[in-house]
């Protein structure tokens, strides 16, 4: 890569929104055989090999760092000629305050630039290399504007694909070599902003998907499910076309049945000016279940298709977990999660497409269930503690180019970071996060009132969108000018003690001690200052006004409540018009279990289970008024059906044992695989004539512990067993 060079366009100025084409024809003797092709841009690109896309990129990164993309292109490439036609969007630069800001999250310099090496392999032959260099040629787009819509994202306008037959193209300048990881080092140290390193995750995969009808006559094209990608349309003739894109029918506050065409639709747009024959490709990606398209003169649309694009999740097939309506709920909690599955993870794929530590953390809990693939979450780890400021406070979002604090999803990194390692073992990950660790811990204790709590910050204290929250944006409301908000010190203890767990796992048990104590310190003040023994809940406030199931639930998972008075508050929560919505789903469903009332978790499961009766085919943001059909911390069916219903779970992935503990409760059957340490666990189940049978299928030599619900134990490293027992 670092033969190749940056090129840009002469005349191009700094820190502009504006679109590129770069071109360049390449001449092969045969078709290659392989053909690898590194690639990155300032800020994004999409690549077409004769007409056809064949990447999008580059990685999304942090300020510290861009990536490069690898892929092989050979499929695209042909004997004689080649078309390489890359549009390149350049973006402003984050510090101009003059300037609009899209696509948060998008790091970028202001520059334009395009660096591409692509080695083509023949056989018989010598290879045949094309790099970027002052033979390419260059053209703006004359016909591409981007007006701001939904909080950043990019709209294109009149952006056409087909290059028109009177572009004044160029030829490209150099702006000077490509600095690149494994490469010559720098001199002198001193470094670039376009230094590139591998991309950590691998590319996006592409897929067509065509809807069961066309456009109707009222212009309407229905997506069977919401869908992620890139949208082409073929019009015709001369006029204009508006493309409106929803995730349903109704907006935030007036969704019901989301195919309920008299709630009408909201969305981005794009404007495209036909005349003749005109396709059309947003740049950015597109997220729908609704398309509406209105013309203007005689406009006709002539073809449409759709690419579908994300993460290559790989998800298990074949599963059953007992119901209709529970299997029903797997689909769209998968497909959810697929959704929020990108470059990095999204808390949704419609508004910020921005990667969030509370969203993020949930979210891989539910890909761990699923495959073994860790990168995704590795990058997502990586790119929060880089995100961290000189006194500890980390980015609530990252990256980011619009800076935002929400201190206690701090902790929700630290949590990330704790069951990484409980899943994977991967000591030398939790090493490398260790000081950032201590960073977060040390901000908060920065924190803390006279009176031996934590205090409330000038930033956002966001905890959930539970309903008596929502004037708040979320934030606990304590009333009058009190400063102490007691869910915030709950959640320190649980970070403390997951912290400990982890220095202590480093050998630094000086550090582990320490933050047991703080924890035991500040778990006695909570119990001081917030438990009410007249009502069996602990209060949200000092002044012992306002509880909610959130404060209760952090008292249970950090161990401040324990045993019966644990079993006491969570029942007596169960009442609480401060409830946890779906984003809270996960945390609450565990302090449930640990409580020992799993079986209240109905109560919250049986609202999601009535999603797909409402034509949802993902998971919305809130149980009520969502402001997004999609957002993944809700895809928490995923984690329940895999670790409850089949009952797989890993106990120890340095010791590579696993737990095997189906929960019958309502149901007659189950059947499906998870993902664990040592590999995935295929579990099946059924009961019949009092009977329960069990097969389960595992990796050999696999520690598993296996219980029974007669409350039998075993412990087996065989990779095929059949359990029974009498109900």
């Amino acid at each position: 890569m670092y033969t190749s060079k940056w090129i840009t366009c002469p005349g191009a100025q700094y820190s502009e929104t504006k679109l590129y084409w770069f071109r360049r024809i390449l001449t092969l003797p045969k078709a290659p055989e392989k053909a690898i092709l590194h690639i990155s841009a300032e800020a994004r690109y999409k690549l077409f090999i004769n007409g056809k896309r064949a990447a999008f990129g580059p990685c999304r990164t942090s300020a510290e760092e861009k990536y490069y993309d690898t892929l092989d292109v050979a499929a695209y490439l042909q004997e004689g000629e080649n078309e390489i036609f890359c549009p390149v969007l350049q973006l402003t630069e984050t510090s101009d305050m003059t300037a609009p800001r899209m696509l948060y999250a998008v790091r970028r310099t202001g520059n334009l630039a395009l660096a591409m090496k692509l080695t083509c392999s023949l056989e018989g032959m010598d290879d045949i290399t094309l790099i970027t260099d002052d033979s390419w040629e260059v053209c703006p787009s004359p016909s591409s504007t981007f007006p701001i819509q939904n909080g950043g994202l990019i709209a294109s306008t009149l952006e056409e694909t087909a290059v028109p037959a009177d572009a004044v193209w160029q030829k490209a300048v150099l702006l000077g070599r490509v600095d690149c990881a494994k490469e010559p080092p720098f001199i002198w140290g001193i470094t670039n902003d376009l230094y590139l390193t591998p991309r950590p995750i691998p590319m996006l995969y592409q897929k067509d998907v065509t809807p069961s009808g066309g456009m109707d006559a009222d212009g309407y094209i229905i997506m069977d499910e919401l869908t992620f990608g890139f949208p082409v349309f073929t019009f015709s003739g001369s006029g204009k076309a508006t493309v409106r894109y929803a995730e349903s029918f109704g907006d935030g506050g007036k969704k019901a049945d989301r195919l309920d065409r008299n709630l009408g639709i909201t969305g981005a747009v794009d404007t495209v000016l036909v005349d003749g024959e005109t396709v059309f490709e947003p740049f950015w990606f597109r997220t729908c279940r609704i398309i509406r398209i209105e013309t203007e003169g005689d406009v006709t649309l002539t073809s449409f298709r759709f690419t579908e694009v994300g993460y290559p999740l790989e998800v298990p097939a074949d599963c059953d977990f007992g119901s209709d309506a529970d299997n029903a709920l797997w689909k769209i909690s998968v497909a959810t999660l697929s959704r929020c599955m990108q470059e990095s993870y999204e808390d949704c794929p419609f508004y910020e497409q921005l990667q969030y530590d509370m969203d993020t953390s949930l979210q891989m809990i539910f890909n761990y269930q699923l495959n073994n693939d860790d990168r995704l979450a590795r990058k997502a780890i990586h790119d929060f503690r880089l995100s961290q400021r000189a006194d500890g406070l980390m980015n609530s979002r990252y990256p980011s180019t619009e800076i935002q604090y929400i201190p206690t999803f701090c902790f929700y990194y630290i949590f990330m970071v704790a069951e990484h390692y409980r899943r994977f073992g991967d000591k030398a990950l939790v090493r490398e996060n260790l000081r950032a660790v201590d960073g977060v811990l040390e901000w908060f204790d920065g924190h803390m009132d006279d009176c031996g709590l934590l205090h409330n910050t000038m930033y956002w204290d966001f905890v959930d969108w539970s309903g008596p929250w929502m004037p708040t944006r979320g934030e606990p409301y304590i009333g009058g000018e009190s400063k102490i908000v007691t869910i915030h010190s709950a959640m320190y203890v649980f970070a403390l003690r997951q912290a400990a767990e982890l220095a202590s796992l480093c050998g630094r048990n000086c550090t582990a001690a320490e933050y047991r104590t703080r924890a035991d310190r500040l778990a006695e003040k909570i119990e001081a200052l917030a438990w009410r023994e007249e009502k069996g809940l602990y209060a949200d406030d000092l002044a012992g006004n306002y509880y909610s199931q959130h404060m209760q639930v952090w008292c249970v998972l950090s161990g401040i409540a324990s045993g019966e008075k644990a079993h006491r508050i969570m029942e007596n929560a169960l009442a609480l018009e401060t409830a946890c919505t779906q984003a809270y789903g996960y945390l609450y469903f565990r302090a449930l279990e640990k409580a020992g009332l799993y079986e209240k978790t109905n109560i919250m499961m049986d609202k999601l289970r009535a999603l797909p009766a409402l034509n949802c085919t993902t998971i919305p943001e809130t149980p009520d008024a969502p402001r997004s059909d999609c957002h993944a911390w809700g895809a928490v069916a995923i984690y329940e059906f895999a670790a409850v219903v089949l009952g797989v779970r890993t106990l120890s992935a340095a010791d590579k044992k696993v737990q095997i503990k189906p929960s019958i409760a309502g149901r007659d059957h189950a059947r499906g695989s998870v993902a664990t340490v040592g590999g995935m666990i295929t579990v099946d189940w059924k009961i019949e004539d009092g009977w329960f049978r069990m097969q389960v299928t595992a990796p050999r030599g696999l520690n598993q512990e296996v219980v029974l619900p007669n409350g039998a134990v075993m412990h087996t490293d065989l990779d095929r067993a059949v359990y029974t027992c009498r109900l």
